[in-house]
Formats: structure tokens, C-alpha cells, sequence
């Protein structure tokens, strides 16, 4: 019987053996069946396509003059997508992929006896021949190895699928996309806001778009992406998962496909940040990161708000007190990436941008974006006088 059992693991170890730190296609699927809630969704109205396209144009030329930037890093067009609650999990599954992969990597693996100061430990499969050779005991040693991927597959996917319930548009996350010559609207979400806070569909429509085209001006500047990536990787880093909690949390799954996803959608639930000096400083610089991103995108909005809509108060207040109220899935979300996003974050990076507006104008907030060393640190972000100091100084450089 032994024998037996042994050969029916090894057979599924083959079976799951992956390169890759995450099982891909398990993540898309569980994603897309999440963000569906398991029913087929109906395709996207071609007169909500229409407005959207005609009020993106109206958007871009606001956004344009008001940062003083081309929406994209390469200057091309900006294609505005409209998408169902699955395809906007799909597609940012495949956005977010590489991020995602790295940061898988830089975690530390989850199975019993891993050493847990090996630092950017890859999570890989045993090779089920080498499992077999030592019995029993050690293949059901290296089975948690093998579900690796799987597991991370299922929590992101678990993840991004709550999320696309209530996506807005592209930016529910301050994330650099691989393909910047799109922007992703999710129509039947968007009306169900306005409807839920009894707002006049166009007004929500152009907000929303500007405040996505406002993210997508400076997260898309290749100074920004980078550095927003290093920092997104870095504070991977710092997390180590728990596999006494892992085994816990499987417990109370007890083989509940449903009852086990929603168990695996709080990623800090199975893990924990490393309290250290390096560790405190990397999530200082991200969080920095982050308030400046969401000042600037709150400042755009509404300054473009005031222009073409008159009366920015009634959405902006509607938005303000959906950030403020969000749920557990969004907190996950922005657990996954080691984000907080919020209303004390955007307060304190918009009192950063009005701050450096009030300084020396709304021009020197493209250096932002543009400057080498733009971003600021955790004690401008508190300071924007310092930093318009520093980023004005003149270059040591002949």
C-alpha cells in the first residue's frame, strides 16, 4: 500500500512540476471564475464603449495640458479598453505577471524545515525520483515544495478576482502595466457606483477616466517604474510566510474549494514582515512612493474636475468614502504587493503636492516623474520644501 502511495504522489509531483514560481494558468482561472462569481457576464454595451471613447478624448486633452506630460512614455495613443469583471482579472494577471513572479521569488519558500534566513529563495519542485528513494516520509516531506506554486497560484488569483468586483478602471492598484498603450475600463462597475451614490453616469465616467489617465502619465515613466518595482521587490524581501500557519489554515479549509480560497485571500494572514532596520526603511520609501503617486493623481483630478465638470465635490466625496469603507479584499490586494493606500495616505501626498504647487508651481511637479532621483524620500514626502531644494540643486557633473 505504501508503495502505492508513494508512486500515486510522485505521479501528481510530475504532474505539477513547474518552472515557474506560480501555476499560471490555476491563477487565471480562479481569477476570472472570482470575478464572475462563477456566471457568465453579458459582453460590454456598445453605447457604454461609445461615451467612453468620446469623454477619453476630452479627458486626455485636460490631463495633457494639466501635467504637461504625453500620457504615454513612447507618445502613442492611448487606447481606452472597456472590459467585464473577468477580462479585467485576466488581463491584469498578465500586466502584473512579471512583478508578481519576482515577487514569489524573493519569498522565502513555504515548507516545513526551509531555512529561513536564505534570502531570494526560489520556490522550485523536487524531483519526484529523489523523493521516492527516500521512502514515504520524505516525498510527504517535499509535498508542500511541490504545491508551492499552486498555493501562490490560488492567492493571487483568489485576490485579483475579489478586486475586479469592484475595479473601477486600470488603477484599483498604483501598479505599473506592461502594456501602457491601454487603459482598462470596467463599464458595469462604474455605473453601479454612480447609481449606488446617485451620481450623473458622464460626470463619474470622466472623472474616473482622468484620474486613471492621471496614474498612468507618471506610473508609465520608465525613472518611476523602475524604482516602484525595486521597492515592490525589495519589500518582498522582508516577508517571511509561516508554514505553521499554512498547515492551520489547510486545516480549516478541511477540502472546501471555497472555503480554502477565501482563507488564502488575505495574504498577510500566512506570513509576516521582518522588523529589522533595512526592512523599516524599505517599506518608509515605499509608502513615500505611494503617497506622492496618489497626491499627484488627486491633485490632477481635481484640478481637471473643476474645469470640465464644475462641481468635483459630489464624486470626489463619493470616492473618498469608498476608500475609506473598502473592504476586506481590497485590504488583500494591497497586502499582496506590501501597499496601504488609504485616506491617510492620499492626504498626506496631496499635502505634499500642494505643498511643492505653493513652493514653486504646478511645473516642477513633472520632475516628479522626468528627474533622475525625482521620487522623494520619507522625509520630503513630510517636507515638499526639502525637496524642491534637492531637485533643484545645480549637477556636480562636467
Amino acid at each position: 500500500m505504501g508503495r502505492f502511495f508513494q508512486g500515486l504522489l510522485g505521479d501528481l509531483m510530475r504532474l505539477m512540476r513547474t518552472d515557474a514560481p506560480v501555476q499560471w494558468d490555476l491563477a487565471t482561472q480562479l481569477a476570472q471564475s472570482v470575478a464572475a462569481d462563477g456566471a457568465s457576464e453579458p459582453n460590454v454595451d456598445p453605447l457604454a464603449r461609445i461615451r467612453l471613447e468620446e469623454l477619453s478624448r476630452i479627458a486626455e486633452l485636460h490631463v495633457a495640458d494639466v501635467t504637461g506630460m504625453t500620457l504615454t512614455a513612447s507618445g502613442r495613443p492611448l487606447a481606452i479598453v472597456p472590459t467585464g469583471r473577468a477580462e479585467w482579472a485576466r488581463r491584469s494577471l498578465a500586466d502584473w505577471r512579471p512583478l508578481i513572479e519576482q515577487l514569489a521569488a524573493s519569498i522565502a519558500p513555504i515548507v516545513p524545515g526551509a531555512e529561513s534566513g536564505e534570502e531570494g529563495s526560489e520556490l522550485s519542485l523536487p524531483d519526484p525520483e529523489d523523493a521516492q528513494s527516500g521512502g514515504l516520509e520524505a516525498l510527504i516531506g517535499q509535498w508542500t515544495t511541490a504545491l508551492a506554486p499552486a498555493m501562490i497560484a490560488m492567492q493571487v488569483g483568489s485576490v485579483v478576482g475579489h478586486l475586479a468586483q469592484r475595479a473601477l478602471g486600470e488603477y484599483e492598484l498604483p501598479l505599473p502595466r506592461a502594456n501602457e498603450g491601454e487603459l482598462l475600463v470596467v463599464p458595469a462597475n462604474v455605473a453601479a457606483f454612480a447609481d449606488d451614490w446617485s451620481l450623473p453616469l458622464d460626470d463619474v465616467r470622466l472623472f474616473l477616466l482622468v484620474r486613471d489617465l492621471a496614474a498612468h502619465s507618471a506610473l508609465n515613466r520608465p525613472l518611476v517604474r523602475a524604482r516602484v518595482e525595486r521597492l515592490l521587490v525589495e519589500h518582498a524581501r522582508t516577508i517571511r510566510p509561516d508554514p505553521s500557519v499554512l498547515d492551520a489554515r489547510l486545516g480549516e479549509a478541511g477540502g472546501d474549494l471555497s472555503e480554502l480560497t477565501r482563507l488564502l485571500g488575505d495574504p498577510t494572514a500566512l506570513s509576516s514582515s521582518l522588523d529589522t532596520p533595512e526592512a523599516r526603511a524599505v517599506r518608509a520609501s515605499l509608502s513615500a512612493v505611494e503617497a506622492a503617486i496618489a497626491g499627484y493623481v488627486e491633485w490632477v483630478t481635481d484640478t481637471v474636475a473643476g474645469r470640465a465638470i464644475g462641481a468635483r465635490l459630489p464624486v470626489a466625496e463619493a470616492l473618498r468614502r469608498r476608500r475609506v469603507e473598502r473592504g476586506g479584499e481590497e485590504r488583500a490586494a494591497e497586502a499582496l504587493f506590501g501597499l496601504s493606500l488609504d485616506q491617510n495616505q492620499v492626504d498626506r501626498g496631496r499635502a505634499f503636492v500642494l505643498g511643492v504647487v505653493e513652493r514653486a508651481g504646478p511645473g516642477e511637479l513633472s520632475k516628479l516623474w522626468l528627474a533622475e532621483g525625482g521620487l522623494p524620500t520619507p522625509a520630503e514626502i513630510e517636507a515638499p520644501g526639502l525637496w524642491v531644494e534637492r531637485i533643484n540643486l545645480p549637477s556636480l557633473e562636467p
